[in-house]
């Protein structure tokens, strides 16, 4: 269809006659240089041009000269004619007073700069821009979203500040409605970052209930641009440990991409993908096919293609997502020994600091690595939205470790007092209050407050179907029943012993130590009170 659609093109621009001819044809080139960047439309653009410059159309000169930037301009072996083509666009948009010429060449200026590593000359280009732009009442809906694009970036680069995602949104919407896909899937890449580093799991599922009900938009874009799409999607439900749906979409992106990721400018998403595809079957319970895709994304992680044009920043991500699911199926896999583990427990310790991580498994990380007090500490000290959802668990542990001259029961009811007053927003999950609720009823037993377990956790009986998380799911089925069964509930242990024996088909070694041995203490209770 491009082909047919570039051989019409190609005659239209033949038969240019005089300005309105070009105006026609310069609005069908900017959705074919957003949509295409290839050598075809590029070359169709260098026609038009010649074009232009005989009829003297000026301000469009400078659009079309926008769109071969377009095209060139992700390619640092075409930076000096991208150079050549933006100095062209500020010196004709000054003459003409063309502002947002101005405005969209000097965004480019900032990306030039920025890719020289001229910090200082990067910042100040994007703030002329973003300058011209704020005195322009009516102005070009492209160019506009096209800097505010850049702005965002340039703010996220620098600051991490999450309100860029308003504006970010914003241009999504106008992108996808308007038919310019490309950019409007490398703006909700962009929004995947942003999102997955802020927890906006509302935010997400807003906007993608909005790209997934246009079916007509969304069944004729690219293949690459609907991974893309698949990829966001399969990432907002994670972040709200929808596993299912995850899972869903993750496959549908993968199978976009796995046969062209080397020829897509999406390639680093392509590998992201594949290292969420190991969290969502990890903590599905499938654990042998989550250690299949962790070596799967190790290995291309080797390939010299990846090596070469991963960012360092993309690179770091992968690996940690990787190590915590590493750490997460390592420690239900056999009998675990932390120390056997330092490397990868250092390592994770390190990417927590800084990176995203999911809720599950960097709890379960805080609860078994034995991280050392000074290391807790650490933690709870740093600003990083990943660890300040995790910081109830981070002090309920530390509870091991702290006033070792005060009681066992004191320890327990400062751990519930912990949980209990743990901050909960609008952001706060499903599974997050599962989680706690959990290490409650631990510690309820622990005080031989046995009535208040299932007082706690019944309200989870009829949802147990929302805890995608299985191994979760399996705990939570087993506690409901230890709670029943001190309720006077004679089931209980019945109903406890099927929950291990799912363990076992699992390979949930260390979940069914726990639960035998809270099975055996109901056991010895009942013979105290025989005798």
């Amino acid at each position: 269809m491009i082909y047919l659609l570039l051989e019409d093109m190609e005659r239209i621009i033949d038969k240019i006659e005089n300005n309105g001819d070009l105006i026609s044809v310069e609005k069908n080139l900017r959705l074919l240089a957003s949509n295409y960047r290839t050598l075809q439309v590029s070359e169709l653009i260098d026609k038009t041009i010649e074009k232009c410059k005989f009829l003297d159309n000026k301000k469009i000169l400078v659009d079309l000269y926008g769109h071969k930037i377009l095209i060139l301009y992700n390619f640092g072996d075409k930076i000096q004619t991208v150079s050549k083509l933006v100095d062209e666009m500020i010196s004709i948009s000054k003459k003409i007073n063309y502002k947002e010429g101005l405005a969209w060449a000097y965004s480019y200026v900032w990306y030039i700069e920025k890719l020289k590593g001229n910090v200082e000359s990067s910042i100040k280009a994007l703030e002329k821009s973003n300058r011209i732009l704020a005195n322009i009442i009516h102005y070009d809906e492209y160019i506009y979203n096209f800097v505010k694009y850049s702005s965002a970036m340039e703010k996220w680069l620098k600051e991490h500040d999450a309100s860029i995602s308003e504006s970010l949104e914003v241009s999504a919407n106008y992108f996808f409605n308007n038919g310019f896909h490309r950019s409007f899937a490398q703006t909700i890449g962009f929004l995947s970052i942003v999102f997955m580093r802020t927890q906006e799991t509302k935010k997400g599922l807003r906007l993608l209930k909005n790209i997934l009900s246009n079916r007509l938009i969304f069944e004729n874009m690219p293949h690459d641009v609907k991974s893309i799409i698949y990829f966001f999607a399969g990432l907002v439900h994670l972040l709200d440990q929808n596993l299912y749906y995850s899972e869903l979409f993750l496959t549908e992106s993968y199978n976009y991409m796995k046969h062209t990721y080397k020829e897509s400018i999406y390639f680093s998403n392509y590998i992201v993908m594949n290292s969420f595809l190991s969290t969502v079957t990890a903590l599905q319970g499938r654990l042998e096919q989550a250690l299949d895709i962790i070596k799967e994304v190790d290995d291309l992680l080797k390939q010299e293609f990846f090596d070469k044009n991963l960012d360092f920043g993309t690179k770091k991500q992968i690996y940690h997502t990787l190590n915590l699911n590493k750490f997460y199926v390592y420690s239900r896999l056999k009998n675990f020994d932390s120390e056997e583990m330092l490397d990868l427990i250092e390592k994770i310790f390190m990417g927590c600091k800084t990176l995203y991580s999911d809720f599950m498994l960097l709890s379960e990380f805080i609860l078994n690595a034995n991280l050392e007090s000074g290391k807790m500490e650490e933690l709870l000290s740093l600003e990083n939205y990943s660890l300040n959802r995790i910081k109830h668990i981070i002090l309920f542990v530390l509870q091991k470790n702290i006033r070792k001259e005060e009681s066992n029961d004191w320890r327990y009811l400062q751990r519930i007092k912990i949980l209990n007053n743990r901050e909960k927003t609008k952001k706060t999950t499903f599974i997050e209050n599962v989680f706690a609720d959990l290490l409650i009823a631990q510690q309820l037993f622990s005080l031989k407050r046995y009535e208040e377990i299932y007082s706690l956790l019944r309200k989870y009986e009829t949802q147990l179907h929302r805890i995608e998380v299985l191994e979760l799911c399996i705990f939570m089925e087993a506690f409901i029943q230890v709670g029943a069964f001190k309720s006077g509930n004679p089931l209980g242990p019945a109903l406890q012993y099927m929950a291990i024996k799912k363990c076992r088909n699992y390979g949930f070694s260390r979940l069914e130590s726990k639960l035998l041995y809270y099975l055996d203490k109901q056991h010895r209770d009942i013979q105290l009170l025989i005798v």
